[in-house]
């Protein structure tokens, strides 16, 4: 998975190393994320989510899901994973054994 915040959008960045010579070669600035547990109240359910530190401290103050509209960030990072044909499957097996 890429590193880039759920909340800011902030991803790795790319640009030059500039010597005293004014040589430039390229590197890379990696984004400080980390993963972490986060209780949404509203839906009474724990989420993980890959944030910036940096919009950890947005966090505590408004909120993961008002932190995410304000910056414009992806709201279906928190929803819940929907397991496809896993409920298909059992009832094919349910049928099948009468």
């Amino acid at each position: 998975m890429a590193r880039r915040c759920v909340v800011t959008g902030k991803g790795t960045t790319a640009g030059n190393n500039v010597s005293h010579s004014h040589k430039k070669d390229r590197r890379i600035w990696k984004v400080n994320v980390i993963t972490k547990k986060i209780f949404l109240e509203d839906e009474n359910r724990w989420v993980r989510v890959k944030i910036s530190t940096r919009a950890l401290r947005t966090l505590r103050k408004k909120g993961l899901k008002n932190a995410i509209k304000d910056h414009g960030g992806d709201i279906k990072a928190i929803e819940p994973k929907k397991y496809i044909g896993v409920g298909s499957a059992a009832a094919a097996k349910v049928s099948s054994a009468k």
